[in-house]
């Protein structure tokens, strides 16, 4: 296993160890290669969907123990990131759903809305919501256009499920991003605004240190080349192996498999790319 000087694994959720809430075959006994060798584990997912109790709780279903506060869902890493930019009292309008709305709430903000508002509204929060209509895009344009901040939690186009991909929630964020005519910060893969605070929490100054393992190019692959930390790309997901072929060879991941115990060099190890 060619993890030398790593001190931290991030694993992306969707697509490496589950789909929907099925496991991804082998997933389970990666992580536990990983958790034998003392490499410290934790899992980062842009789905804002979920509250982190509520993986914690399905990752458990599967066999993988874990504690909440070793995941980072990309709601979770918005309230870290309104913590030190935003007041308590500041008024968010939320679309998205319970994993957005849960995470803010613990972190202490208390004035958050999702069906209306009066305004002002100070921040507009958008990630997946499967009840997104055309009323929420008009309340999101209205506050932006006002001079609300406007954040995205992710801009994944797609998401896959047991019965394949779905939209995902930057898609919406792209609707709010036509209506509004204004860009969003964004929170999750690719950017690393959520990479740099799971590497504060855990002390880690040296981004070499660290290796980031997920199954899409344009956000997991493109996030860890921006951190400058290790990557591994697995096949169980969005990406194919025709893909990672085609990158130039300056931008293919450090690791990849079929899955994540291939991928360290388990049983069934295949060829790197």
């Amino acid at each position: 296993m060619e993890l030398s000087g790593i001190k931290l694994v991030i694993l992306d959720i969707d697509g490496v160890v589950i789909k929907g809430r099925t496991p991804i075959p082998k997933a389970v006994e990666g992580i536990k290669l990983l958790k034998n060798n003392n490499i410290n584990v934790v899992y980062l997912t842009n789905n804002s969907t979920r509250p982190r109790k509520r993986i914690a709780e399905l990752l458990g279903d599967i066999g993988i123990d874990v504690s909440v506060t070793n995941i980072f869902t990309s709601g979770y890493l918005t309230a870290l990131y309104l913590d030190k930019e935003a007041n308590k009292n500041d008024r968010i309008f939320i679309i998205g759903e319970e994993g957005i709305v849960w995470e803010l709430e613990e972190m202490g903000f208390k004035n958050l809305f999702w069906s209306n508002y009066e305004p002002p509204i100070d921040y507009v929060i958008v990630g997946m919501d499967k009840n997104f209509n055309f009323q929420k895009l008009t309340y999101a344009q209205q506050a932006i256009l006002s001079g609300a901040k406007f954040i995205a939690t992710n801009t994944d186009p797609t998401f896959p499920t047991e019965n394949g991909l779905i939209p995902g929630g930057g898609s919406i964020v792209k609707a709010v991003e036509t209506a509004s005519k204004k860009q969003p910060v964004v929170i999750g893969k690719p950017e690393i605004v959520g990479l740099k605070l799971i590497l504060n929490k855990f002390d880690i100054l040296d981004p070499k240190e660290v290796l980031l393992i997920g199954d899409r190019i344009e956000t997991d692959l493109i996030a860890g080349k921006r951190l400058g930390c290790r990557t591994g790309i697995v096949l169980s997901g969005v990406t194919t192996k025709d893909e990672l072929e085609r990158l130039e060879d300056s931008f293919k991941p450090d690791l990849c498999g079929e899955n994540l115990l291939d991928l360290l060099g388990g049983e069934n190890y295949g060829d790197r790319i």
